[in-house]
C-alpha cells in the first residue's frame, strides 16, 4: 500500500489512527528501548489534528445521511475522532540529525499506526456502506479518492 494512498484514505475521512501500545518491534521482551528510540520520541513534535469535527459534518452531508443511517454513521465517526487523536500523539517526523536506520524506524512505527487506525476503521466503515444508496456510495466512494477538501 502507497504512503500517500493510505494517508490519503484516511485524511478523507478526517482520519488518524490507533496508537500502539507495548514496545517497538523488533525489541527483546525485558530490553530496554534503545536511546535513538527514546530522543526520536521527545524529538518529534505533533502537528494539531486536524478540524475534526468540521470534516465529520462536511461528511455527513456530502453522504446525506439518513435519520435510519445515523447509528451507523455515528460509529464511524467515532472511529475517526480516536483515530485523529491517536495520529496526533503518534510520532511523524525524525530529529533532522536521525539516521537512515532511525528515519525507518521512525516511518515503520508511524505507518504501523496508520495501518492500526484502518483496521478500526474497515468494519464501522462496511457496516456504514451497506446501508447507503447507490448514489450514497458513490459519494462516499469519491470522498475516500479525493481527500480531505474534496
Amino acid at each position: 500500500m502507497s504512503q500517500n494512498y493510505s494517508r490519503s484514505v484516511l485524511a478523507g475521512l478526517v482520519s488518524g489512527c490507533l496508537v500502539i501500545a507495548g514496545s517497538p518491534s523488533g525489541m527483546a521482551a525485558g530490553e530496554p528501548p534503545a536511546a535513538s528510540n527514546i530522543m526520536l520520541a521527545q524529538a518529534r513534535p505533533n502537528p494539531p489534528p486536524p478540524n475534526i469535527e468540521t470534516n465529520i459534518s462536511s461528511l455527513h452531508q456530502r453522504l446525506q445521511i439518513t435519520p435510519a443511517q445515523e447509528a451507523q454513521f455515528g460509529a464511524v465517526a467515532n472511529v475517526l475522532r480516536a483515530n485523529t487523536h491517536a495520529e496526533a500523539s503518534a510520532p511523524h517526523q525524525p530529529p533532522a540529525n536521525a539516521s537512515a536506520v532511525d528515519e525507518l524506524r521512525a516511518e515503520i512505527q508511524y505507518d504501523e499506526v496508520e495501518l492500526a487506525g484502518l483496521k478500526r476503521l474497515l468494519p464501522a466503515l462496511e457496516a456504514l456502506y451497506a446501508s447507503l444508496s447507490p448514489a450514497q456510495r458513490q459519494a462516499a466512494d469519491a470522498a475516500f479518492r479525493e481527500g480531505p477538501g474534496g
